[in-house]
């Protein structure tokens, strides 16, 4: 039973993800809600920016990242968002690849607003896109 309170969308977003310690990397979004998104990375990325692949730090609080991704809008520019996040999961889904699920901890001022302009956009565009096929 699905048990979301936002919806979420699929996305290729590429983004960057940073560590605590100032450790980056490039990733992909592969989904994103109003709640959290979900990033795609590899083994080595992931153990990058966790611990070990740990979500959970030594002091059992989650493991903190920051998150800045371009969203496109409709008349093809972009806006920056930047997000602090934690991190919800680290699921391995194959030998080298990893989903990465994040919870949004704090937005900058109007990114929520502009994220929610996009998911909605976003759904809208999968409602016609579905309505004309």
């Amino acid at each position: 039973m699905e048990r979301r309170i936002y919806p979420r969308v699929a996305t290729q977003l590429p983004a960057i993800v940073m560590n605590e310690e100032g450790v980056q990397v490039r990733t992909l979004v592969s989904d994103i809600s109003g709640d959290g998104l979900c990033m795609e990375c590899n083994t080595i990325e992931r153990d990058l920016v966790t611990p070990h692949g740990r979500f959970v730090r030594d002091d059992g609080k989650p493991v903190e990242l920051f998150v800045e991704l371009d969203l496109p809008d409709e008349n093809g520019s972009k806006t920056q968002i930047q997000a602090r996040c934690h991190v919800t999961f680290s699921r391995r889904v194959s030998t080298n690849r990893c989903m990465l699920g994040l919870r949004y901890m704090d937005l900058e001022q109007g990114a929520y607003q502009r994220l929610l302009h996009f998911i909605d956009s976003m759904l809208q565009h999968n409602v016609f896109s579905q309505c004309a096929s």
